[in-house]
């Protein structure tokens, strides 16, 4: 089935008029678009959904020719029949249609708040990536039939009018409303066209250079707006700086939506978010929480350029846009506040695509687009971190001035028009002169990465490559054959003591010489490079005996190898311990979260009987750093010591099962219930986690409370995550009933996602899900069906591992909406973990365990 509409007409500009109706909860329309006309056509086909379309003409020449409209669902299509023949030339199509102000997050929908009065406000606004604006306007859908738009937006007396460029007029349009007039826009594709209507706010403008940025939200949240107009004039001033190119829009107004199923979407000029990833009090709100901000932000800037300026042709280039803005988020987040290392700190997120990359489920970073829902399959961690991490290689390889300048004449050459991937390589091409289209076809276009292998025979080391993968057979992952690939030409940069090695190693190993037979041999020194290291057992001990001698991000890299490793069943658990040992005095957050994550598992699938082994090692190795830093932040602190007391406190207090770690975190939620004091900003995720870990239904209650009535839009999620981790069944059974009503449907998958992936929870939390699938299904936008399902790999406990053939045959019955490859890639997971807790099993592996702390 042929889902690309024909090219005999095309679009180049778009005249739309829109008045939602807040009370029917739908929209009427109409849209004059003024086309070219290739070839003689009897027909006109362009993208519709869930429209009813009128009336609909064309003039030409001055005729005028009454269409006949008919719909074909299947396709998302609207053909319209003429009796005469459009002639080749210029045309003006209209249209009249209605549509639903839908409660699905996408397309032309409503989100609904409460005001301060306790009344339900309504807000109409759009999300069409990557296939929506079709839902809100009959138009040609495609990335590449780029238009102008003209906007008219007629909104309740009183209400504010929003759209990509800035505003002409507002005129009173009769019928209580009022109609705002938007200038035209530069030619952009569909799914970057956006309008929001509602009861908001706007900040006064703040000025870069000649753009004024405002932040837009519900009453009353003023307060909130300071540090995103902060954030937002630093990367609008980065990126005119770093691509030489004039920011393409006007204005840029950046819109905090309280129903919204992404974290943020790049509209030109009209930037939307999740209320919690743009309105912050910096005062009340952690390090992380802020550094996430100010990398949505940036990222969503970036787009401007990347992206909106410079489009891809089809769907199968998104991965292009998505991972270049999240390098430029990283760039732009690491000059903001270059205290914050983001580029170790993304090592944890690069840790997230290794995880998914491994799998034989993997997939292409590029691969076939061929209908619409196809697309959806691509805003995960393979188009987002692997493709950034791969960009973040090849720009370390060639170096930042030489990349730069390929990616400056790429923007240049492609301004206002489509681009392929293979344009992008082209221009990398001849600014380096180094075989870049060729290279990165291995890393696009397969999937999966390498483990380099690297031995020693005391004179020299033996450099080769093989694919790495979680398991070594295809029995359990519901696929013929793997998707990881073969052999890739792997930018690599060697150390050996003091010489660096520079070079690219293709299918055939290559060695070098050390000058002694006590050298250190770091692989991917830097820690830039896209794949997983394997060292022979002496190379290992020398790096782990010298460990301090590399930087945070070789480190994170040495630890999250060498578990990895260890999932595989490449090395032995005790490997990994060994590390732990040479890791003792070091205080990198982004360090000890892999061991932390580690812990997190171990306990998870470890036998109710021998818990008390990991809490011991828990114990063992974290309670030292806390000893060291304290719950109380102290002046004049090295910049990552609050992420690393979270972490350890959180650890300490539910894996580890420390009484006195666990009677502090009540204390301090005490004094949080009395209002005597606040917690930490940077610790009171880790406290509440802790607390409802080990709390009661007074504990809980006030948590429902506090969630109810948040001071922030932070503060709101991160009660709403620790009502997740209370493990009282009844509690549990309470919060999955709230998803279905009270809790957001943005939010509510994350949270059943997080219930799975309890010890306690995730049993209830499977046999909620399978019982009210259809609800679930109805209820939450459909690209986050496959987030919800993630936490079933936790699924490994001596409480929930049995369910694995419930699981494997409730999907057989039952399709996931947009995540088919998602879900094999959970389940290929859990098999993963199944295979690990069997062969922990069939080792004495807490034999060794340090004995209890007193």
């Amino acid at each position: 089935m042929n889902y690309r509409l024909p090219r005999n007409i095309v679009p180049s500009k778009y005249s739309i008029r829109l008045r939602p109706d807040f009370e029917a909860f739908s929209f009427a329309g109409h849209e004059s678009i003024e086309l070219t006309i290739n070839e003689p056509s009897k027909s006109i086909v362009l993208n519709a959904a869930e429209l009813r379309i009128g009336a609909a003409t064309v003039t030409q020449d001055g005729s005028m020719f009454q269409g006949k409209v008919e719909l074909e669902p299947e396709l998302e299509r609207a053909r319209i029949t003429f009796e005469g023949t459009l002639l080749p030339g210029a045309a003006v199509l209209e249209i009249d249609f209605q549509g639903i102000l839908n409660d699905q997050l996408s397309g032309f929908y409503r989100s609904k708040f409460l005001d301060e009065h306790g009344k339900t406000c309504y807000i109409a606004t759009t999300q069409f990536e990557a296939t929506d604006a079709r839902k809100a306007f009959p138009c040609f859908d495609e990335p590449d039939l780029k238009a102008v738009f003209s906007i008219q937006l007629d909104a309740p007396n009183g209400y504010l009018a929003v759209s990509n460029a800035p505003e002409i007029s507002t005129v009173d349009s009769g019928e209580g409303y009022t109609r705002t007039s938007f200038e035209d826009t530069i030619p952009m594709s569909t799914y970057l066209v956006a309008f929001i209507v509602g009861p908001l706010e706007a900040s006064e403008p703040q000025m870069s250079a000649n753009t004024p940025i405002r932040i837009i939200s519900k009453p009353g949240q003023g307060h909130l707006r300071q540090f995103a107009l902060e954030a937002a004039a630093h990367a609008l001033e980065f990126f005119t700086d770093w691509f030489s190119i004039p920011y393409p829009g006007k204005k840029l107004d950046l819109i905090a939506i309280p129903d919204f199923a992404f974290g943020a979407m790049e509209n030109l000029g009209a930037v939307t978010f999740r209320e919690t990833l743009l309105l912050v009090d910096p005062d009340k709100s952690s390090r992380p929480e802020l550094e996430r901000i100010v990398d949505v932000i940036s990222h969503e800037i970036a787009h401007m350029w990347f992206g909106d300026l410079v489009t891809m042709k089809w769907w199968n280039g998104i991965w292009l846009n998505e991972a270049f803005a999240t390098f430029m988020e990283l760039l732009a987040t690491d000059n903001f506040r270059p205290s914050w290392n983001r580029w170790v700190s993304f090592g944890l997120s690069k840790g997230e695509a290794f995880a998914t990359d491994g799998l034989h489920n993997t997939r292409p970073i590029e691969f076939k687009v061929v209908k619409p829902s196809d697309a959806e399959g691509m805003f995960d961690v393979l188009t987002y971190e692997k493709g950034a991490s791969v960009l973040r290689m090849i720009e370390r390889y060639l170096g930042p001035d030489t990349f730069r300048s390929g990616i400056t004449s790429y923007l240049n050459s492609h301004r206002f028009a489509n681009a392929e991937t293979t344009d992008l390589w082209q221009s990398l091409d001849a600014a380096s002169s180094e075989p870049i289209a060729e290279t990165m076809t291995d890393w696009v276009f397969q999937g999966g990465y390498p483990l380099i292998r690297v031995v020693s025979d005391g004179s020299r080391i033996t450099v080769s490559q093989e694919p790495f993968s979680y398991l070594s057979d295809l029995s359990n992952v519901g696929i013929e054959q793997s998707q990881i690939g073969s052999a890739w030409k792997v930018p690599l940069s060697i150390q050996i003591g003091q010489q660096h090695h520079k070079l690219l190693l293709d299918a055939e190993p290559v060695s070098l010489p050390l000058a002694s037979n006590d050298e250190l041999v770091i692989a991917n020194a830097g820690g830039w490079g896209f794949f997983r290291v394997s060292y022979d057992n002496a190379l290992l001990a020398r790096l782990l005996a010298r460990f301090s001698l590399l930087t945070d991000l070789e480190k994170f890299n040495l630890a999250n190898d060498l578990w990895a490793q260890a999932v595989s069943l490449r090395v032995d658990i005790h490997s990994f311990f060994d590390l732990i040992e040479a890791v003792r005095g070091e205080e990198d957050p982004n360090l000890w979260e892999v061991i932390i994550s580690a812990f997190n598992l171990l306990d998870h699938m470890t036998p109710s009987a021998k818990r008390d082994g990991v809490a011991r090692r828990c114990k063992d190795a974290l309670m030292p750093i806390l000893e060291r830093v304290g719950f109380e932040a102290q002046d004049g602190e090295k910049e990552g010591t609050s992420r690393l007391r979270a972490a350890v406190i959180e650890a300490l207090g539910t894996v580890g099962g420390d009484s006195e770690t666990i009677s502090e975190c009540k204390d301090l939620f005490v004094k949080e219930m009395s209002t005597e004091s606040d917690i930490d900003p940077d610790i009171v995720a880790s406290v509440l986690g802790v607390v409802a870990a080990n709390g009661d239904e007074a504990d809980f209650a006030f948590m429902l409370d506090r969630y109810r009535h948040p001071s922030t839009p932070q503060e709101e999620n991160r009660y709403l995550m620790a009502l997740t981790k209370f493990q009282q069944p009844e509690l549990i059974k309470k919060v999955l009933s709230m998803t279905l009503d009270e809790i957001r449907s943005q939010n509510g998958p994350f949270v059943i996602a997080s219930l799975l992936s309890g010890r306690e929870s995730g049993p209830l939390a499977w046999k909620f899900l399978s019982q009210q699938w259809d609800a679930l299904l109805e209820r939450f936008p459909d690209n986050t069906i496959a987030s919800m399902l993630s936490g079933i790999a936790a699924l490994v406990s001596d409480e929930s591992y049995y369910l694995e053939r419930e699981i494997r045959a409730f999907f057989e019955t039952h399709q996931v909406p947009s995540g088919d490859k998602s879900l094999r890639q959970t389940l290929e997971r859990y098999a993963v973990y199944l295979t690990l807790r069997k062969n922990l099993l069939d080792t004495d592996l807490w034999s060794s365990a340090p004995p209890e702390i007193t």
